[in-house]
């Protein structure tokens, strides 16, 4: 049996639950072959051990309680050992629509992210008017530390560039609550 880790990754609750049992199966059944060689004097064959180990280790799972990351590389595995995937929770799915801002004003959509692996980060935003039309976008990348200083950005350059065109009426639209807290309480602001 073959397990994998990747870097920066770690293994799902079942996957954490199958390796402990197929350690602790194996062990045993090492030791209790041993023993019968040793103790008894009988022949133990190593394909009936292995095959004992692996039905082991597929009833025991159907106790088990984790579940899988939905990833392709832990389908793999499971699928290769046998046992039943028990799949997590689906995301949960909202529906979110766009809704255009009062004729004359501008509505600026930004959104901000940040990726821990890479230590990199990104910011765009999207200017339309009344009727949907896009007026000016803009993205760019970042070296910062955090999503919610890539999410603080993105309105930052919204404003910037609203300001710079004269666009007096503006509609800001943010996916972040803290971002929304920090326009209206500038002293939540940690920098």
């Amino acid at each position: 049996m073959i397990f994998f880790k990747q870097e920066g990754s770690s293994r799902s609750p079942q996957l954490r639950e199958l390796w402990s049992t197929c350690f602790v199966t194996t062990l045993w059944f090492i030791w209790s072959s041993r023993n019968k060689i040793k103790y008894e004097g009988l022949r133990v064959d190593a394909t009936h051990v292995c095959s004992l180990i692996s039905g082991h280790v597929i009833s025991s799972s159907k106790l088990a309680t984790g579940c899988m990351f939905n990833s392709s590389e832990e389908l793999v595995v499971l699928k290769k050992i046998g046992v039943q995937c028990r799949s997590g929770r689906a995301p949960r799915v909202i529906e979110v629509n766009w809704h255009p801002p009062l004729y004359g004003c501008i509505k600026l959509n930004t959104d901000g992210a940040w990726k821990s692996s890479s230590n990199k980060a990104g910011y765009d935003g999207v200017f339309r008017d009344y009727s949907g039309k896009v007026m000016g976008a803009f993205c760019s990348n970042l070296d910062i530390p955090s999503s919610i200083a890539a999410e603080v950005m993105a309105v930052f350059k919204a404003i910037e560039l609203a300001w710079v065109r004269e666009w007096k009426h503006i509609w800001l639209e943010v996916d972040s609550e803290l971002v929304l807290s920090f326009l209206r309480s500038p002293t939540l602001v940690p920098w």
